[in-house]
């Protein structure tokens, strides 16, 4: 019962991950963009003259900005995944104390 409902979930989350490329690919010039590029974009729309504060010291190549975007992506779902694992660990130790204390 388990298995099939997880290979549900899949299906469910394959099919909006293909749904959301595919309603995000129908605009004729449009690209998967960050947001700093969009407000970038809109500062210069609403304040021609602004000067940003700093500049960016080292701009990576879109490879290895990718590359480091889903390397800090991995590790935050590895904590959160550590961290979830390790508190169903301790209930499921507590609830194996109380059931050998009846």
């Amino acid at each position: 019962m388990k298995a099939r409902n997880s290979w549900w979930l899949l299906a469910v989350a394959a099919a909006l991950i293909v749904a959301s490329v595919l309603i995000g690919s129908r605009h004729e010039g449009t690209e998967f963009a960050g947001t700093d590029g969009q407000a970038m974009k809109t500062i210069a729309t609403l304040n021609p003259d602004y000067q940003p504060w700093f500049d960016f010291i080292w701009a990576p190549p879109p490879e290895i900005a990718s590359g480091l975007f889903a390397l800090q992506a991995a590790l935050g779902a590895g904590v959160l995944g550590y961290y979830l694992g390790f508190k169903r660990g301790q209930r499921q130790g507590r609830q194996s104390r109380s059931d050998a204390g009846d």
